[in-house]
């Protein structure tokens, strides 16, 4: 069953990030947020199964990519409406990827893009088929964009409310920084990217 709750997205994300940060610490990964500037983080839903979509995927993430590679959640309104927002997730990493054909069977229950028995990644190919019908019970839909030896990028948007009087979550885009100077030293491209 699907709750109506009053939660934060922030609480949701730093969640997603105590759990899976150890876990890219673990393999040498980067993990990094985009968050849109429309964005609003006092929302109206189910926090728990938002979670368990975001945690899946994220984890899928960290199994596939090699040890420094980067995983990117990515967060952005798609609509809004009078009884709330369509929001966009996703979840990106530089790993191993997945050809058309392997992609076709990923949200299929026990289906897993490698078959074999001598696959190198566990697993039992249930997480993806509950995360679809978990988005599509939040009233939306997932997806994937892949490419072999690229990475890939799932893609989820669910329906949710918002709740009264809420601003919109803190970005870097925001503010008046005009008038000043700002110096960012990262040896990470993609970080350099989101920031600007």
């Amino acid at each position: 069953d699907i709750e109506e709750t009053e939660f934060s997205l922030n609480d949701v994300l730093e969640n997603l990030t105590n759990v899976v940060g150890i876990n890219c610490e673990e393999k040498s990964l980067e993990l990094h947020f985009n968050i849109g500037s429309s964005v609003t983080n006092g929302l109206v839903g189910d926090p728990l199964r938002l979670g368990q979509v975001l945690l899946n995927l994220a984890n899928n993430a960290v199994k596939f990519t090699d040890a420094g590679g980067e995983i990117i959640v990515g967060v952005s309104v798609v609509e809004r409406h009078a009884s709330g927002l369509k929001v966009h997730f996703s979840v990106s990493d530089t790993g191993i990827g997945m050809n058309a054909a392997q992609q076709g069977k990923l949200f299929q229950e026990f289906s897993q893009a490698d078959t074999s028995t001598t696959r190198k990644y566990g697993g039992t190919g249930l997480g993806l088929s509950i995360s679809k019908r978990l988005t599509e019970l939040m009233g939306g839909e997932i997806w994937v964009e892949s490419e072999p030896g690229k990475g890939s990028t799932f893609h989820f948007t669910v329906e949710v409310g918002v709740q009264s009087g809420e601003d919109d979550l803190p970005s870097p885009k925001q503010g008046n920084i005009e008038e000043g100077r700002v110096l960012i030293v990262d040896d990470n491209s993609t970080a350099l990217d989101i920031l600007f």
